[in-house]
């Protein structure tokens, strides 16, 4: 290649880049703020937009609207075919419901049974108790939840100078524990008291997600764009990312928030490098020709089925080793339907006797193959920013309706 071609390759190249660092910084100076004190310290990293009003009543009415919507394709075909769509979603995850021993067997069994359930579901009598019956204490839940979520300043992503901002601040577990124990008093019956356990642990997750959402996207322009072109020194890109961080400790963890405090300056970007590392172990695993990384959190795959995006830290679920699956340009709705039931799965365990510790399991499992997923795939809505992709970032979004993550 001549002097002239290789300096105009070069130069594309560069230009190229440049132009996906500049969409990057659009999108951090569109979503977050700065939060300087009066001596140009920075003290937290805010978004600028956040849902406006909590609310549990769309989260309810959707949940129904599910339910109704899946009860009704029952109709459309005889019971054995619906089973064996139900078994062909099973199988296309790697599990096989009829096995009885291995891990993942029993509950896979009970997610079947649970879906088929849905069928012979009493859904509105349910909801009558659920919503019309109870509507004060949907009230009163709200309130508290509310209280307790702007007690920890909701638009807050990072803390840059308290180690234990996020790990002192759990008002909303302590009204999820009052809401669980006024429902067992107040539902009478067993399908309208699980529904309602349902929706009381989900509106909290949702919430949850809504934060964790954005540290991926955080984390993703930090990865990507330059500290100075942030308006940030190196030193408080690292405690930002030591507030990310933090936010992930378990609320029992009393040993890693006291380690988080002790390391501070480098706490997060530790646990960073190490995340960083570990994706590129997995990124080994792949043909070179065929893998290329995104970011930190994930790889663009080309094989004979077409191509896809595949985590690099998270796994198809909690009993497999295989990388889940992000998205899938041959099948752009895979990933949103695979939710969606498994949601439907999440409810209809109401509507089925079993003991609680097999319902505890089942529910694990079942927030195994997306609860995290989820929550990382803000750092995808990043990617494709800087690719000035919005037909992608509308898909990346629409494959989990969260009523309280602004965009």
């Amino acid at each position: 290649m001549s002097g002239l071609k290789l300096g105009l390759v070069m130069a594309i190249l560069l230009s190229s880049h440049a132009f996906a660092q500049n969409l990057d910084l659009k999108g951090f100076n569109a979503r977050f703020k700065l939060v300087r004190d009066g001596q140009g310290k920075l003290e937290t990293i805010k978004l600028k937009t956040i849902t406006p009003k909590f609310s549990v009543a769309p989260l309810i009415a959707q949940v129904k609207a599910d339910l109704l919507r899946e009860q009704a394709s029952f109709h459309s075909f005889s019971n054995y075919e619906k089973e064996e769509q139900i078994n062909d979603f099973l199988y296309e995850l790697g599990l096989d419901p009829y096995t009885k021993s291995g891990q993942g067997a029993q509950e896979a069994g009970a997610l079947r049974d649970a879906l088929l359930s849905i069928g012979a579901a009493d859904i509105n009598t349910t909801f009558a108790e659920v919503q019309s019956k109870n509507k004060s204490f949907w009230e009163e839940f709200e309130k508290k939840m509310h209280d307790a979520w702007n007690f920890a300043d909701p638009a807050v992503m990072c803390h840059l100078n308290d180690a234990r901002f996020f790990y002192k601040r759990q008002a909303t577990y302590a009204v999820v524990n009052w809401a669980l124990e006024q429902a067992k008093k107040r539902f009478s019956t067993v399908p309208a008291l699980n529904i309602a356990t349902f929706v009381i642990y989900k509106v909290h997750e949702m919430m949850q997600e809504q934060r964790a959402f954005h540290h991926n996207m955080l984390l993703h322009y930090f990865e990507t764009i330059n500290e100075a072109e942030l308006g940030m020194t190196k030193g408080e890109v690292d405690l930002a990312i030591s507030s990310i961080y933090e936010y992930r400790i378990g609320l029992t963890n009393i040993f890693e928030s006291n380690r988080a405090a002790q390391n501070w300056t480098k706490f997060g970007i530790n646990n960073f490098y190490a995340q960083v590392r570990a994706g590129m172990v997995r990124m080994g695993t792949w043909e070179k020709n065929t893998a290329k990384r995104l970011n930190f959190a994930f790889a663009h795959i080309r094989d004979n089925a077409g191509d896809k995006i595949y985590h690099l830290h998270n796994n198809v679920h909690q009993f497999s080793a295989k990388p889940a699956l992000a998205f899938d340009y041959t099948s752009p709705k895979k990933i949103k339907n695979q939710r969606a039931l498994m949601t439907l799965g999440s409810l209809a365990l109401g509507f089925v006797p079993m003991p609680g510790w097999l319902k505890g399991n089942v529910e694990g499992f079942i927030n195994s193959f997306y609860v995290e997923q989820v929550r990382t795939e803000g750092a995808l809505v990043g990617f494709f920013e800087s690719q000035n992709n919005q037909a992608m970032i509308d898909q990346i979004y629409d494959q989990r309706a969260n009523f309280y993550i602004s965009r």
